[in-house]
């Protein structure tokens, strides 16, 4: 949570450098912070999480900045709209996955997890390109 306010928070005086390598730089935090949490080693975790919460807040900054500069006035509304249902299907997603992966003794299968991971990184790696 720390790490998206400060993302959100320090977004703005990003914008100056463009849309394009905001996105990007924003893509590459998430490939980093995503890196991270794979390491067993609870620093680690914590540094990853920070790197994907901050990410996440300049994404919630970028992404609507810039839809409201491309799409055409008559749909500006429900492009707006779209990418908010899109962040509310991202965070019901993982959940709904640990509802189903997750054990009644709190331990998961390490490889499937490391799969999940793997298989959600994707489309961020091919958009990075």
């Amino acid at each position: 949570m720390a790490g998206c306010a400060v993302g959100a928070l320090g977004a703005g005086p990003l914008l100056g450098m463009g849309r394009w390598w905001c996105l990007l730089l924003t893509n590459i935090l998430v490939i980093l912070g995503s890196g991270m949490c794979l390491i067993e080693n609870y620093s680690a975790l914590l540094v990853g999480r920070i790197l994907f919460g901050l990410a996440t807040g300049g994404f919630s900054v970028f992404c609507p900045k810039v839809i409201s500069e491309v799409a055409p006035t008559e749909v500006k509304g429900p492009a707006g709209s779209l990418s908010q249902i899109c962040i509310t299907f991202g965070i019901l997603l993982p959940f709904a996955f640990g509802l189903f992966f997750g054990s009644s003794d709190g331990k998961t299968d390490k490889e499937l997890e490391i799969f999940i991971d793997i298989i959600f990184a994707l489309p961020i790696g091919v958009s990075a390109l």
